[in-house]
């Protein structure tokens, strides 16, 4: 069997056998990876299959839905539809929104093992590199779009990333045309409002006259790049090993490094969680007035619904999306074997009869029979827990705890009688204890976000 170019690409980068699922939009490049992988089926025993993202941003959105599920059922392919909601109140423009619904999608409807293949060539990481360089970005930017990664279930897998696009414009005049196999022209790609887009039409064309081999060498490059960032991951890897514990670094560990080490790690973790990466001037400039603090202050850095903040010697990543509280029912009951669930960081409530080692005292069975309220704190709140044989204010407790204190009016108190007999599980008032030898009953907190 004679094969193409882009077939021996396919051939020599993808295993016999495996599950592939194709990201199909019905333009040009997917619609000729596609057709080319159909080609390979019975000689490579692929399992292949294609599934489109409808996005709605487009009037002819619905015809496009149709185009592509009759050009996989005349390649007799397996096809499916997903349709999304592009939202672009995220403050990152409707190019990244649309690419973020559209991963979303992919990664929700693939399947265990499977490898979702996208149509990625060389000139599309030329444009990545390009719009990376001028925004500014480090290495992980410049690494440009990886060939390979984990995604979800699967994998996340290009196989065309190094062939340039006039491969794929040869491929379908030659194959696809002939065969009378259409494909899509979406407006928006030319369309230079768009960054791509305007590298794509006004800027590449010119450097690829002045450097023709500009795509392969941006590529090369983008690779050194991605070796850069793995080495720098594997920094941070070894660094988070001694600074960070769960949520929070160890500031005086911390102090040690460089400030590229500080920045790198801090990056990393952020990568870590999923979140966008700190804009850069604001890195520097929070990290050291975080580091720099009087004893006392409680410095931010905020950037896209994060935040670090340092109480003590640590530093805490917060998502702060975690942190809002879902607005309930102001009277909360507390009894019986049914949790409560306080929502947000408050996390859920329960009561278990007996009490635990080393834990609060359980609260007295008749204190639980006259039913339990919980509320959150207003202020002035004090209580005798314990040994203690004075009312200590919660802001005197919270203190000698050590309770971070943007968590501090987010732990439940639980009344009893009018009075505060229990502030979460952490201390029990001397009036509402049980006593040797009744059991009483254990108040249980979890679920909630760290409190130290």
């Amino acid at each position: 069997m004679r094969r193409n170019s882009i077939q021996q690409v396919l051939l020599q980068s993808i295993p016999s056998n495996t599950a592939l699922c194709v990201a199909f939009s019905g333009g040009r490049d997917s619609t000729a990876l596609l057709h080319a992988l159909a080609g390979l089926r019975q000689e490579s025993q692929f399992n292949l299959r294609a599934m489109h993202v409808n996005h709605g941003l487009q009037a002819a959105a619905q015809d496009w839905e149709e185009h592509c599920a009759a050009l996989a059922s005349r390649l007799d392919v397996p096809y499916s539809a997903v349709r999304v909601t592009v939202r672009t109140d995220g403050g990152h423009g409707l190019e990244a929104a649309a690419r973020e619904a559209r991963y979303a999608a992919l990664r929700a409807g693939l399947q265990p093992g499977e490898w979702l293949l996208t149509a990625h060539h060389a000139d599309d990481q030329l444009e990545t590199v390009l719009l990376h360089l001028f925004r500014g970005s480090g290495v992980s930017g410049l690494a440009g779009i990886p060939r390979a990664t984990p995604f979800g279930p699967g994998r996340l897998f290009r196989p065309l990333l190094a062939v340039p696009a006039a491969a794929l414009i040869d491929y379908g005049a030659d194959l696809l045309l002939p065969q009378g196999l259409v494909w899509l022209n979406d407006p928006m790609n030319a369309d230079c409002a768009y960054d791509r887009s305007f590298l794509r039409h006004d800027v590449t064309p010119v450097l690829r006259r002045r450097f023709p081999a500009a795509a392969g060498a941006a590529g090369r490059s983008a690779a050194l790049a991605a070796e850069a960032a793995g080495l720098l991951d594997e920094l941070a890897r070894i660094d988070s090993q001694e600074i960070v514990a769960a949520h929070r670094l160890s500031l005086e560990p911390l102090r040690k490094f460089s400030p590229a080490r500080q920045r790198n790690l801090i990056r990393f973790q952020a990568r870590e969680r999923g979140w966008a990466l700190p804009p850069e001037r604001r890195l520097r400039e929070g990290l050291t007035q975080l580091l720099e603090a009087a004893p006392g202050r409680q410095p931010v850095l905020r950037w896209s619904g994060h935040e670090i903040r340092r109480f003590r010697q640590h530093l805490h990543l917060l998502d702060t999306a975690a942190l809002r509280v879902i607005p309930g029912d102001p009277a909360l009951k507390l009894g019986g074997s049914r949790p409560l669930v306080l929502g947000g960081p408050r996390g859920v409530l329960s009561l278990h009869q007996g009490s635990r080692a080393g834990g609060a005292a359980a609260l007295a069975s008749a204190v639980v029979a006259d039913g339990l309220q919980v509320v959150f704190r207003s202020g002035g709140e004090r209580v005798r827990a314990g040994t203690d044989r004075h009312h200590r204010t919660l802001k005197y407790l919270f203190q000698s705890r050590g309770i971070v204190p943007w968590m501090r009016c987010h732990l439940p108190l639980i009344f009893a009688r009018g009075e505060l007999a229990a502030v979460a599980d952490l201390w029990t008032a001397d009036w509402a204890a049980s006593q040797p030898p009744e059991r009483g009953f254990q108040i249980l907190w979890s679920g909630h976000a760290p409190i130290q």
